[in-house]
This record gives C-alpha cells, structure tokens and sequence, in this order.
C-alpha cells in the first residue's frame, strides 16, 4: 500500500522471533526452569512449617487452645502457599524466571500495537463503519490482528489478567468484528469497556458483536444490556437513522428474548426516526415478527404487507418456524409472502 508504514529490519526479525517461538512451545505457568531464592525459600519454608505445626499440634497440651491453633494453621498453611506460588508463577513470573518468550512479547506489543492500529485506520474500520456494516478486514489487517492475537496470547498466559492494555483490547475487537469473528470481539469489547468509560457508538458494536455471535439467550441479553447503555449516552445530536438503527436493534434484541411489549414500544420509536430504506424495511420486518409472535394476526399481516412493498419479504423465508410459525399455514400470510408451507 502507498501509505503502509515500512517495519525495520529489527522489528521484521523480532516478529519472525516471536513467531517462530511461539509455534513451538508449550506455556506451562508450573514450568519454572530458573526459580529465583525467593521462591526456593518459599518451598522450604512450606517443608518445614507444616511438620512443625503438626508437631505443635500433637505434643502441646497447655493451655487448651494452643494444640487446635498448630492443627489449623498446618492445614490453612499448604493452600496459602500454594496460592502465593501461583501468584509467582503468573502475575509476577517475569521478576522469577528467565522467560525469553514473555520477554519478547513485552518488547514487541507497542509495534504489533501501532501495527493493527494503522492497518484499522488505512483500512477504513472504525465503530461507525462496524455499527453501519461498512466495515471489511484486508490482508493487510489480517496479517496485523494474526501478530497481535500471538502477543497477546503470551502477555495473557505469562502475566495477569491486566497485562493488556484497553486500547489494545479496543482495536483486537475492531478487527476481530470486522473478520465476523462475533463471539470473539464482543468478548473483546466486554473488556475494554470494563476498564474504559466508552462512548455510545462503542456499546453500539459491542452490541451488535454479542447480538450476532447468536449464543443463545445470554449473548442477546447482553446485546440489549449493550444497547441500553448506548441509549443512555447517545447525544442529541447523533444522525437520526443511527439512533432509528439502536432503538430498532434493541427491540430485536427483546423480541428474541420474549419481551414483546417492549420491543414493539423500540420499534415504534425507531419508525419515527428512520428515513433510509434499510432501517425502514428492518424496522417493518421486526415489528411482523413481533405482532406473529404475540398472537396479533392483523397487525402482522399489515406489517408483512408493507414490507413486501418495500422489497423486503424474503426476510420472513428464514424464520418460518419460529418467529412466524404462528402464521406460517394461514392463506393471506401465504399470499402476501408468496410462501407454500404445505
């Protein structure tokens, strides 16, 4: 590309490092091939405690208490211990061991970092282009998430659950939903958000990566829950369709949860600020899923009637048994949708 920022030679072969190590080792947090003094003090103190304790336990006889107190700390000793180690092992194992790999990675995030981030930008992927569906991963940004996914993959296994930094969280979700990886971006966004106060148009993706990853009842609550904190920060100002495109979202998303009142009142609202084709024909088509599933045979039949003048009738073909089961056999849902069931 005219605009792709050339890598030096030394961030390439660091890159070609990383790879190389990464493809052929194992993470084992129990693998500690350098343990430092620390830890061996740890461990020796741990051998020498508990039969002591157990000793206390068994010859002290005065006062009453004191046998009890040597019998519960030589249990509560081991799991303490054991728990301490592990912190060594995982959130601190970069001050204990000579861990190239991990090393390696801490190096290389800022690069493979900056790299995803101009490959997003150059790419044209932003929250408004993956709200709006606009938004399409090149090469160029494949090759760039498949690097950062590999980096972080090592700062999450060989450090805390805080080694990787919000803004990188944000862009592995931009470019994991702009590849259609749903599940795995909104799992992104969950934890940029929990650590960021995001604005409206990022809970909006956020939304819309839980709504189609399609895992059942607690991705689309937590698509709705998404939505409703897009709603609660959207500004005045925000382009009307965008905001008709949250409000008749979240109604889907409380159609697919049984929420029937609610969703009708969302896309209701949604209708009155729409003005393009997509949003009109979506709103149209949820609010017939909706009167079917709620039993209200004409105003679905309405609803059917105006979407197939709007073009967009194919849309009930996918969902003849669910959303319009109810209606599936009745001759003018037939008629109007030009579908035979029987």
């Amino acid at each position: 590309m005219a605009n792709e920022q050339p890598h030096t030679s030394r961030e390439t072969a660091s890159a070609q490092m990383l790879t190389s190590v990464l493809g052929n080792q194992q993470i084992d947090p129990g693998g500690v091939l350098a343990p430092t003094q620390l830890l061996a003090a740890v461990l020796v103190l741990l051998l020498v405690s508990v039969p002591a304790f157990i000793t206390g336990a068994v010859t002290a006889t005065s006062p009453s208490w004191v046998p009890g107190m040597f019998a519960v700390a030589a249990v509560v000793d081991v799991p303490l211990t054991l728990l301490f180690i592990y912190q060594l092992l995982t959130k601190h194992r970069q001050n204990i061991t000579n861990d190239e790999v991990y090393e390696r990675a801490v190096l290389l995030a800022p690069h493979a970092s900056r790299g995803l981030d101009e490959s997003l930008s150059q790419a044209g992927v932003d929250t408004a282009s993956l709200i709006t569906g606009t938004a399409a991963a090149d090469q160029r940004v494949r090759e760039a998430l498949a690097e950062m996914e590999a980096v972080v993959s090592v700062l999450r296994d060989r450090a805390a659950g805080d080694a990787v930094p919000p803004d990188v969280e944000l862009n592995l979700a931009k470019a994991l939903m702009a590849e259609r990886r749903w599940a795995e971006a909104s799992e992104r966004f969950d934890r940029y958000v929990g650590e960021v106060d995001a604005d409206w148009e990022i809970h909006f993706a956020r939304g819309v990566a839980h709504a189609n990853s399609r895992r059942g009842p607690s991705s689309d609550l937590s698509a709705l829950r998404a939505m409703n904190e897009a709603i609660a920060l959207v500004p005045e100002d925000a382009e009307a369709n965008l905001v008709a495109r949250l409000f008749a979202y979240r109604g889907a998303m409380a159609k697919r949860l049984g929420r029937y009142v609610q969703a009708e009142v969302d896309l209701l609202l949604a209708r009155r600020y729409a003005t393009a084709a997509y949003e009109i024909t979506d709103i149209t088509y949820n609010l017939a899923a909706v009167y079917a599933l709620a039993g209200r045979r004409e105003e679905a039949l309405a609803e059917l009637r105006q979407l197939h003048s709007l073009g967009g009738i194919s849309l009930v073909r996918g969902h003849l048994e669910d959303y319009f089961r109810g209606l599936r056999d009745d001759p003018d849902f037939q008629q109007i949708t030009g579908i035979l069931t029987s």
